[in-house]
């Protein structure tokens, strides 16, 4: 009896200390970051909301889900002249541009561009939604911060996070709801 007692005491420490190493990838990313710089220490921080989606696995507990989205709605940035809607030529090369929009990274938008990913929905026709303002709006939050429409959201937050202005949102938003943007075109 005392034997099983001390080789459960043994495995039971070993466990423990096999759990409390880092594994390969954590010693990586830890080394990544002590040689990236104080700037790359900055952007491996996460916001308080980027921490409840990881610490819930991105699925938040209902009761939060009203706070979460308000204070994602409130990051949202609007252009200076008030226009959600822009060149949607100027959003066709912000769509297309892997250091800005890189949108075909995740989704179809010009059933042309041999490129385009499949994670996200396809976009082809979005404009069939039409240009409401309530649309406009939608579309234009959806790009800014898709945090604030769907917590958690793979999709990154691309005005929030810096990637876009608000004035390239709003073009990257006539792209796909405009009827001449080839993401509309008649085939």
């Amino acid at each position: 009896m005392r034997k099983r007692y001390v080789l459960g005491l043994l495995a039971m420490l070993l466990a423990g200390l096999t759990l409390s190493q880092q594994s390969p990838f954590q010693q990586r990313v830890q080394q990544a970051i002590q040689s990236g710089g104080s700037k790359f220490i900055e952007t491996m921080k996460q916001d308080p909301d980027q921490a409840l989606c990881s610490q819930y696995r991105d699925k938040l507990p209902p009761e939060q889900v009203g706070a979460f989205l308000e204070r994602q709605r409130a990051l949202i940035k609007y252009p200076a002249d008030g226009k959600l809607m822009g060149d949607w030529k100027q959003g066709e090369a912000l769509f297309t541009n892997p250091r800005k929009g890189n949108c075909y990274a995740c989704h179809t938008g010009d059933p042309k561009e041999a490129g385009a990913g499949r994670m996200g929905p396809g976009l082809v026709g979005y404009g069939a939604r039409g240009t409401s303002e309530a649309v406009v709006k939608y579309t234009y939050d959806k790009i800014y911060n898709s945090w604030a429409s769907m917590p958690c959201s793979l999709m990154y937050r691309a005005g929030h996070h810096g990637i876009l202005t608000p004035e390239e949102t709003a073009h990257v938003t006539a792209f796909l709801l405009d009827p001449a943007s080839p993401v509309n075109a008649k085939r």
